[in-house]
């Protein structure tokens, strides 16, 4: 019995031993990671204002930052960058930022830290490092899980202007059109008529999805005979983007081009032929938008009466619901006099 006490006794006391040991080195290294960070803090105070100046003075080549101190020159080049418009002044944070840590993001993206890796893409994508692209797409090749870490080096190439992003994603058929519309948003200005050619010619049908997206969210008006080129495509997903395209640009070189879609069997294309009548207030299709009115699926509905509001305003509504012969479609034209009238009673 005594020895059995003894053992929970002897047990007891290399436990709290353990727990104290355990917590004086947790509190020593939370200390020098205060202590480092307010060393990091007060250089980086001490660096800004010798930045900005040699931002401004265009006599001076010598970055004013102290060797090896990266965190603070990325805090300093991100900080700089955020203050400033002026793409001059922008083209000089970067090609600093360049001269500073290429070297080390080279060896930090060779390095076996996953979140190292992830975090030292996100600033090379925002300094536009240029010159480490064939170390990105190296490491793009490597990586082999569909983590963050290749969604990131995805992103980061294309800003970095590298077009055979878009053959990598055609290789991986998991790839979400989501994907490929983040490399679009991120691809330079002088990049995208290769990439608008390339996907034109050689692309998926994910990717000229993915492309007629990004062309309406950006309403690139010079890309329009593509986007109404696909107005006649035979897969109807195409088609809908396409018109969702031409309603997100507020614009189509011929109204008789959305004639057909006032027939269609697709109720997408229905109702987005409603809504760019609506937008552009083309008043040619009050026949079809009164037959919408009454259309088996809701949405066509609700957007053929907007359609009729913005185009014939609140007296052709106030007829269509008391005389139209279907009873969804009064019903319909009601429901946006009444939310008209809510609104303008909420603006008064």
């Amino acid at each position: 019995m005594n020895s059995t006490l003894t053992f929970f006794i002897i047990l007891f006391f290399m436990l709290a031993i353990f727990q104290l040991i355990l917590l004086l080195v947790l509190t020593s290294k939370k200390m020098k990671r205060d202590k480092k960070d307010q060393d990091e803090q007060n250089i980086y105070k001490e660096a800004m204002p010798a930045f900005i100046n040699y931002l401004y003075n265009e006599k001076d080549d010598y970055i004013p930052l102290p060797p090896d101190e990266y965190h603070v020159a990325e805090q300093l080049f991100s900080s700089s960058m955020a203050i400033t418009k002026d793409e001059d002044l922008q083209h000089k944070i970067r090609e600093s930022a360049s001269f500073y840590l290429s070297s080390h993001y080279e060896k930090v993206m060779n390095a076996a830290d996953w979140s190292a890796r992830v975090n030292a893409l996100y600033y090379i994508e925002d300094f536009r490092m240029t010159s480490l692209q064939p170390v990105l797409a190296k490491r793009l090749m490597a990586v082999k899980e569909q983590d963050e870490e290749k969604q990131q080096l995805l992103r980061t190439l294309a800003a970095l202007g590298d077009l055979s992003v878009l053959s990598h994603l055609e290789n991986e058929p998991s790839t979400k059109e989501s994907v490929y519309l983040s490399v679009f948003k991120r691809f330079p200005e002088d990049i995208i008529p290769q990439s608008v050619s390339y996907v034109r010619q050689e692309g998926s049908l994910k990717a000229n999805i993915s492309l007629l997206m990004y062309l309406g969210l950006t309403k690139k008006l010079s890309y329009l005979s593509f986007v109404e080129e696909n107005l006649s495509h035979q897969n109807s997903e195409m088609r809908i983007q396409a018109l969702k395209a031409l309603f997100q640009m507020n614009y189509i070189s011929n109204v008789n081009l959305i004639q057909p879609f006032f027939y269609s069997e697709v109720w997408e294309e229905r109702m987005f032929a409603a809504k760019i009548t609506g937008v552009l207030t083309l008043t040619q299709f009050e026949k079809e938008l009164t037959e919408f009115l009454g259309d088996s699926v809701w949405w066509v509905r609700y957007y053929a009466a907007e359609a009729l509001l913005l185009t014939y305003g609140e007296s052709k509504l106030l007829e269509l619901s008391q005389r139209h012969p279907d009873q969804y479609a009064r019903n319909m034209a009601a429901q946006w006099l009444r939310l008209e009238r809510q609104v303008a009673v909420a603006h008064d």
